[in-house]
């Protein structure tokens, strides 16, 4: 086999490919024992060995198939380039590859492409969607039953009839029905596809409709929650349905902490803001720390003793589909603030 006409070749494909960390090329000779004659790129990461340790090596060791396979391999290309995909091996275990091959004298040179990252990425894909049907098959099948029984607590609650224990139990059960319900409408938004359907509209109306459904579960609880809207605001081009949900997120949230000292109001504003507009969330509760705040937006990280670490990562990601941001606001006379940001 002509080695400089390989090198060559294996030179060529490497600058095809760049700096590409899943690929690396390599060269062997086509005869009966066939030997890696050259190789050069990210064999470590591809092969595990560094391209000077695999010259000289017998090409067989990299193929399932053995030295057979590096023969034939070499047949393939020989008069037109060729690819294949097939396992190869790396520290005697096999791994998924494909290799883009083409014929030297007496020999072959092939690119090689470790497919194992993107297959993991692919199931890790398929586990992601696999998950988000399974939380939203089990939110649906427990949030209607759970509809039901709230409704009957609210009922037995405003009945007038119950003595002061009994109602002291009903409302505690209805608390935490309330609280499961915010659990799994956080668990439903959080697996939902990132999509929206943007209309042109006053950014008011979603969030008067979201506060009004919020206050009339927090009405018996102590909280109430405060809106202010200016007079007039330019329309925006916006997804109701998802203000709106991300509006329910903050006004819960803020319910809670407030519920959670005793009571007292939530303030929420809305103001246009100079490429969009903002609302703000203003709730009297335990003021987090620092380290609170900054993780309060990644899912999974829960700055309440109870809840899902979910409401949050939602409304900030349904502040960047629309162009904007959330984030925590200082407040030196206690409490918290959270600002959210909307494109116009």
């Amino acid at each position: 086999m002509r080695v400089k006409k390989a090198e060559q070749v294996c030179e060529e494909l490497a600058r095809t490919v760049g700096a590409a960390p899943d690929s690396c090329v390599i060269a062997w000779t086509g005869d009966d024992a066939p030997k890696i004659v050259f190789a050069t790129g990210h064999t470590d990461a591809v092969l595990q060995q560094r391209a000077g340790d695999l010259v000289g090596q017998p090409a067989g060791a990299l193929f399932s198939g053995g030295e057979r396979a590096a023969r034939d391999l070499a047949a393939l290309c020989a008069n037109v380039p060729a690819a294949e995909q097939r396992p190869m091996m790396r520290g005697g275990a096999p791994f998924p590859a494909q290799l883009l091959l083409r014929g030297v004298a007496g020999g072959a040179v092939a690119l090689v492409r470790d497919l194992t990252a993107g297959q993991q990425q692919a199931n890790a894909a398929l586990r992601a969607e696999d998950l988000a049907r399974f939380a939203s098959l089990v939110a649906h099948e427990v949030r209607n039953p759970l509809s039901a029984v709230k409704i009957a607590l609210q009922t037995l609650e405003r009945h007038g009839t119950l003595a002061p224990n009994d109602l002291k139990r009903t409302s505690i059960a209805l608390r935490e029905v309330l609280n499961i319900e915010l659990l799994l409408n956080e668990v439903l938004e959080f697996a939902r596809p990132p999509s929206l359907s943007l209309i042109p509209g006053d950014p008011r109306s979603p969030v008067q409709e979201a506060v009004a459904g919020v206050e009339a579960e927090w009405s018996n609880r102590g909280v109430r929650i405060a809106l202010h809207l200016p007079e007039r605001m330019a329309p925006g081009t916006l997804d109701p349905v998802r203000v709106r949900t991300a509006v329910k997120i903050l006004c819960r949230q803020a319910a809670l902490a407030t519920e959670e000292v005793g009571g007292g109001t939530v303030e929420v504003a809305v103001q246009e803001a100079d490429s969009g507009w903002g609302l703000s969330v203003v709730d009297a509760g335990r003021t987090l720390t620092a380290e609170q705040r900054e993780k309060a937006f990644v899912p999974f990280t829960p700055h309440r003793a109870r809840g899902s670490g979910l409401g949050l990562a939602v409304v900030a990601r349904i502040a960047r589909e629309h162009g904007g941001s959330a984030r925590f606001e200082e407040r030196p006379a206690g409490g918290n603030a959270i600002y959210v940001t909307f494109a116009a």
